[in-house]
């Protein structure tokens, strides 16, 4: 496998796109390219997770898919953690659709590499948890907007993602205010301000302006194939954020696959000790999600293989 890391901006060493190549070899491929998944960590636009980075990637390319990492503009990459909405600056990069044009910028850089790297630009898949996978959903109804190509200088046709592969995302924002206004959970309101100051650069933004930057609304024909899943118990992005999601899918006609888990809290990544940080977040009910989406997966994307080995016998000249 070859790593590298490339910087999408030369003044900006944070924001930056780490390459996991998978080596070619006469026993494989010979030659032919491969699918490639472009990761997004979460991390509510404060952060980027490591924990959704790089073990998520190397999953992927266990699966024979090249793998990138998307370290987009998060709020911390402007010297504060975590913002607290009344004291705290705007961090322009971080606010939409900033992160979501990145995800562009990134697709633009892998197909500059394509022929390189052997990578199948016609079959990139988008992953992402939490912020991650908001950010991918952005992506994902946007790309072929004239507007949002011409922002990042592309054509639709060279940042078409193929199907996404999220989990418990955030898809409609004003769904979200209102789901936590009902439950009264004072804490997660006030988390949801600073995410607010971070993807928005308001901690209480509009109505208006919620609705302008929720996926939710904008899924169309153009929408590529989604894998959904998130957990009922989510104490973080509540489940109806998932479903609804699904359902916008479904009405639009866009094939999807969607699970929800019963047990687990949010962030669960690939709930396995891989990635975790503690015991609770080693889910083996939940782990089950990637083995799903990799058996999904290779109905959209399976690798060209001929039916049977080349035949050693003949090859050496030996009479089978």
């Amino acid at each position: 496998m070859k790593i590298e890391q490339l910087y999408l901006y030369d003044n900006d060493p944070k924001v930056t796109l780490t390459a996991y190549i998978l080596d070619d070899s006469p026993e494989m491929l010979k030659g032919k390219k491969r699918p490639a998944v472009l990761v997004c960590p979460g991390g509510a636009y404060m952060f980027t997770s490591d924990r959704e980075a790089e073990p998520v990637a190397i999953r992927f390319a266990a699966m024979g898919y090249h793998a990138f990492v998307l370290r987009y503009s998060v709020y911390s990459n402007g010297g504060v953690r975590f913002p607290e909405p009344g004291k705290s600056p705007v961090y322009p990069k971080s606010v939409y659709p900033g992160p979501a044009r990145e995800i562009g910028m990134a697709m633009k850089l892998i197909r500059s590499h394509a022929e390189e790297w052997k990578v199948d630009m016609d079959r990139i898949i988008l992953n992402g948890g939490s912020a991650g996978a908001n950010n991918c959903a952005e992506f994902a109804v946007h790309w072929s907007d004239p507007d949002f190509c011409e922002a990042i200088g592309a054509k639709p046709e060279e940042i078409r993602p193929a199907a996404a592969v999220l989990a418990y995302g955030v898809y409609d924002y004003v769904l979200m205010q209102k789901t936590l206004e009902k439950i009264g959970d004072k804490g997660r309101l006030e988390m949801n301000r600073g995410f607010g100051l971070a993807a928005f650069g308001d901690p209480d933004p509009s109505e208006e302006t919620m609705a302008k930057a929720s996926p939710i609304n904008y899924v169309s024909k153009d929408t590529p194939p989604m894998f959904l899943w998130a957990t009922r118990e989510d104490s973080t992005v509540p489940v109806d954020q998932t479903l609804a999601m699904a359902l916008a899918l479904e009405e639009a006609g866009v094939p999807c696959e969607t699970h929800i888990f019963e047990n687990g809290d949010h962030g669960l990544s690939l709930a396995d000790q891989s990635c975790a940080e503690a015991m609770e977040q080693v889910r083996p009910d939940v782990a089950v999600w990637i083995p799903l989406a990799e058996t999904w997966l290779r109905k959209r994307f399976s690798l060209e293989l001929p039916e049977k080995c080349p035949d050693w016998r003949a090859e050496l000249g030996i009479d089978s």
